[in-house]
């Protein structure tokens, strides 16, 4: 076969953002070019890499095997391109990234990986934090950038869109529900929960839209790991609302199950965030293009020209 990087780079995009919709959103193409392409794929490969249905799409294993190595061709891809690059603009210096659990484990390896080969003199220092802790640090003047969940208390930063998520509900096999597909929030309030400590912005945020409904969230276990979360619901101590991007498939193939949420706010937004009240360095600038979500990433909450000035700032 001959293989197209940026066929490779659709594929990633839609295993990554889980459906065709949002991967071509994504990629600023319509669906139907971006059909066309992975069907051309799967004809040359003589195998389907997703199942669809009218629900959306999913990787098949064949497609969760290929996104893997494709993942490693683009990455060898960056390196090559940072390795020339760097002769003729070569950069250095610390970046201080603060990011919450989410984006570490689902996005940031990939992402990082790439910027680092392209600019191999740039160290990352990257640390993980709550969400609200992220907003407090940056206003403070301790990080440079931070990735948290668009719903924490994010008041007087600049915002730019990252990443969407899905929660979604993780049950053991043998559950009530492990059959399902969907399930309204309003019919588990009686289950008891797997969940992140209680400074998580997931803890915080889930626990008030029990609120909404006059009841709380009844926590069973507290953990400060997604992973601790999956192992503890495939051993049926409970049942655990996360990102879908943290469900491995070693957790489905221990046998547990994720069933949609069909609840609207179930769909979350991840963004980077920026210290308003200071210049933005010019290797901060480099990352955020780099990780920043396709064309529609812009600052918001600040005016365009005031955002020109910001970035041209430093």
């Amino acid at each position: 076969m001959n293989y197209d990087l940026i066929d490779l780079r659709l594929l990633v995009l839609i295993a990554e953002t889980g459906g065709f919709a949002p991967a071509a959103r994504a990629a600023n193409m319509s669906v139907s070019a971006l059909s066309e392409r992975v069907k051309a794929l799967e004809t040359q490969a003589g195998t389907p890499f997703f199942e669809r249905s009218a629900r959306g799409s999913r990787p098949t294993r064949a497609g969760i095997e290929l996104a893997g190595h494709a993942r490693a061709v683009l990455l060898q891809a960056e390196r090559l391109n940072g390795a020339v690059a760097s002769w003729r603009h070569r950069q250095s210096g610390t970046i201080r990234l603060l990011a919450n659990s989410n984006a570490i484990i689902s996005f940031m390896p990939d992402l990082l990986a790439a910027f680092m080969a392209r600019y191999p003199d740039v160290v990352v220092d990257l640390h993980e934090d709550t969400s609200d802790s992220i907003a407090r640090a940056l206003r403070a003047g301790d990080a440079d950038v931070g990735i948290a969940a668009g719903n924490a208390k994010l008041d007087g930063l600049d915002l730019v869109p990252f990443r969407r998520d899905r929660l979604v509900l993780l049950v053991p096999a043998g559950h009530r529900l492990a059959d399902a597909r969907s399930v309204g929030f309003a019919e588990l309030l009686d289950e008891q929960f797997i969940g992140l400590d209680e400074h998580s912005a997931i803890h915080v945020y889930v626990g008030q839209q029990a609120q909404k409904l006059g009841r709380e969230l009844g926590v069973r276990l507290k953990l400060r790991s997604f992973e601790g979360v999956c192992r503890m619901v495939v051993a049926g101590a409970g049942v655990a609302i996360l990102p879908s991007t943290t469900v491995g498939t070693g957790t489905l193939e221990a046998g547990a199950h994720v069933v949609q949420l069909a609840d609207a706010w179930a769909e979350r937004k991840l963004v980077i965030c920026l210290p308003r009240d200071r210049p933005i360095p010019a290797l901060v600038r480099l990352l955020v293009d780099e990780i920043a979500q396709g064309p529609s990433s812009r600052f918001e909450g600040v005016g365009r020209r005031e955002r020109v000035a910001k970035m041209q700032g430093a």
